[in-house]
């Protein structure tokens, strides 16, 4: 070979090169890149964003065209190499091609580019887009042939990734966490789409207003009974009940009686009540909010499996669970979890556990406990009434029973594991702690 066709040769090896660092490049780009933000900006008009996203939606036929160019340009490119290397240096020239080849698909066409573009991914995917277009044309019958090959290969496998989502609800929470971490969204932002995420998860039973603290009047109360009730209470809305609080007819709202009240008019409970919605405990708030829409309906009373009256929920509570509670002037606000001086946290009996435990920050294990409440957990392991004092050990917590309203916990105190000390030497509200 002269020198001349030598220097062809030479020139054809590095566009080789250059021609497998962009195969590479594109496989990462397309394969990393964030799909969501590509077709965002596809939406506000980016043709480049178009077109990167046109190829990745068919992602099999784009990997294999890359893959059948990539081994093309590489087998082409080691064979010029061994041919040069073979006339310059004699058979040890096959040696040398080999080792150099190597280095340079590996340093060149593979290592460094695909580094860069998992680096920039978005913006090499869509520099490619139009190339790469042009590339599934040009390879199009080869690639058909390898993408049948492949399909017959893998008919009879069984393919998982078909029957499952590319993105589940935990991992999508997860995502939003980090995305949360990264600052792109403010904390509040993070939390209210968490909460509209997990909504469907949330079941009435959680959020309702216990029997025990429902107020409701029997349906043949007088009007300044049910005033006194009103103006005592300061509830918009009162659950109406026939004989028992297991047979609630409706509700009767706060303006329909005082505009009748007010006008003098004679009337009963029975004229001026409301229908409700009755739910089952084990139902989503989701569904029961859909359903409160559709009744235009603000209170729905929860039934147990025998029909009985287990609670109420409204309206507010169900908006609560998507951005937070929700207070006005005649509320007295009580916190679910309030920290305290010494590193402990004082919790509502009525708090959710789990929630509890996640705002603190400390991992909790239910052990055999199905319901929600603090209370109700403290109920689980003592197997007893609880009394002021009682204290239940988890594994990386300490819980005191601080204070009781009759036989229910109004309030415990949760010291974590850091700060436990010695919590047989605690006392609350003066009186000597017992352990369980």
């Amino acid at each position: 070979m002269d020198n001349v066709f030598l220097t062809v040769l030479g020139a054809v090896l590095a566009v080789l090169v250059v021609m497998s660092a962009y195969f590479s490049a594109s496989e990462t780009a397309y394969s990393t890149m964030n799909v969501i933000r590509v077709r965002n900006l596809a939406n506000e008009g980016d043709r480049r964003a178009q077109k990167a996203a046109e190829r990745r939606e068919d992602y099999e036929r784009l990997l294999t065209t890359i893959l059948v160019g990539n081994n093309i340009v590489n087998i082409a490119a080691s064979s010029i190499c061994a041919m040069i290397f073979t006339e310059v240096f004699g058979l040890i020239g096959a040696v040398y091609a080999t080792v150099f080849m190597a280095t340079v698909i590996l340093v060149c066409g593979e290592i460094t580019p695909k580094t860069l573009a998992k680096r920039n991914a978005e913006r090499y995917a869509l520099r490619f887009a139009g190339s790469l277009h042009v590339a599934e044309i040009v390879l199009a019958p080869i690639a058909f042939v390898f993408m049948k090959l492949t399909g017959a290969i893998s008919k009879g496998a069984k393919n998982d990734s078909a029957e499952s989502p590319s993105l589940t609800e935990d991992e999508l929470v997860v995502m939003i966490d980090e995305i949360g971490d990264e600052g792109t969204l403010e904390k509040r932002e993070t939390e209210l789409i968490k909460s509209a995420i997990q909504f469907d998860d949330v079941k009435v039973s959680e959020i309702l207003t216990p029997r025990v603290d429902m107020t409701a009047v029997d349906i043949r109360t007088s009007r300044e009974d049910m005033k006194k009730t009103f103006l005592e209470t300061r509830f918009s809305r009162i659950p109406v009940y026939d004989g028992t609080i297991d047979r609630i007819v409706g509700a009767v709202n706060s303006k329909d009686f005082f505009f009748s009240y007010v006008n003098g008019t004679q009337f009963e409970l029975k004229d001026i009540i409301r229908t409700v919605k009755f739910v089952p405990e084990t139902a989503s708030i989701a569904t029961l909010l859909g359903d409160l829409q559709k009744a235009s309906a603000q209170l729905a009373v929860v039934l147990d499996n025998f029909g009985g009256t287990v609670g109420i929920v409204t309206m507010e509570d169900v908006i609560e669970e998507l951005v937070g509670d929700i207070w006005d002037e005649n509320d007295e606000v009580e916190h679910p979890v309030t920290k305290e001086e010494d590193g402990s946290y004082t919790v509502l009996g009525e708090a959710n556990i789990f929630d509890a435990m996640e705002q603190i920050g400390l991992p909790f294990d239910p052990d055999g406990f199905h319901a929600h409440s603090v209370s109700g957990f403290i109920h689980h392991r003592l197997e007893r009434i609880p009394q002021v004092g009682d204290v239940i050990e988890t594994d990386n917590a300490t819980i005191l029973v601080k204070s009781m309203k009759s036989r229910r916990i109004k309030e415990a105190k949760i010291i974590p594991d850091r700060d436990r000390g010695d919590a047989q030497e605690t006392s609350v509200d003066g009186k000597e702690v017992t352990g369980n």
